[in-house]
């Protein structure tokens, strides 16, 4: 949707610090956060209608799952790895969730970070491992949720994706 329009907002300082830490939590910026706030407001009260509101916009359409998966993360010199569920996975990248005690920690200083997701679908004999770039992080009080593109990814891998997913 095309952002032609620009809005002066005046708020307290105390609202402002809230919009500052929850549009951290979620790895945006606040304009990005309340331009989401609005739209789905809008959008549930009927007053946004049409094929950008409430519809899916990515480019491939996504399979809810639940398996479990293993990430990959590079702290310093060595590998660790960590236990996490899938929930949802397309051939454009995957949804995975950590709860809130686990021991991975992703934190944002700039560029998000990179990691290796591998998991076995099912009807797939074998495991798939697969590059992922993180697009946006989210803290539900409960778990840890990361949304993921993938990134130079085996085409073997990914043939394989796109024949579970069908």
């Amino acid at each position: 949707m095309k952002k032609d329009v620009v809005y002066p907002l005046r708020m307290s300082s105390r609202v402002r610090e809230a919009l500052n830490q929850a549009a951290k939590k979620d790895s945006r910026t606040i304009a990005s956060l309340l331009d989401k706030i609005i739209i789905e407001h809008l959008a549930q009260e009927g007053y946004l209608r049409g094929p950008e509101f409430g519809t899916e916009r990515r480019e491939f359409p996504r399979k809810k799952i639940t398996i479990p998966a293993r990430t990959f993360v590079e702290a310093g010199s060595k590998e660790e790895s960590f236990p996490g569920v899938v929930l949802d996975i397309s051939m454009g990248g995957v949804l995975i969730t950590y709860p809130k005690g686990s021991d991975i920690i992703f934190t944002s200083m700039g560029e998000l970070p990179r990691f290796e997701l591998c998991l076995e679908l099912p009807r797939i004999d074998e495991k798939l491992c697969f590059d992922c770039d993180v697009r946006h992080m989210h803290d539900t009080g409960t778990e840890i949720q990361i949304g993921a593109t993938f990134g130079d990814t085996e085409e073997n891998c990914l043939q394989k994706l796109n024949s579970y997913l069908m």
